[in-house]
């Protein structure tokens, strides 16, 4: 229950936080947007080619069981 309490404490103190400094969470999220979406980029760039990659390995297995 204890952990119920502060919960809902915290949830009340940073909405009355971002309510007192709006343009300061506002100027935060601006500055943060580019790097969130530069991050995620790279990562799904890095999902992809790996995606690809395993796929190609599967194949060339596939063509050397073939063979043998």
């Amino acid at each position: 229950m204890p952990v119920v309490i502060f919960g809902l404490v915290a949830i009340s103190l940073g909405l009355w936080g971002m309510a007192a400094w709006w343009w300061s969470v506002t100027e935060l999220m601006r500055g943060l947007m580019p790097i969130i979406l530069v991050t995620l980029g790279i990562v799904a760039v890095a999902a992809g080619l790996s995606k690809v990659r395993d796929d190609q390995s599967i194949k060339d297995e596939d063509l050397l069981d073939g063979e043998g």
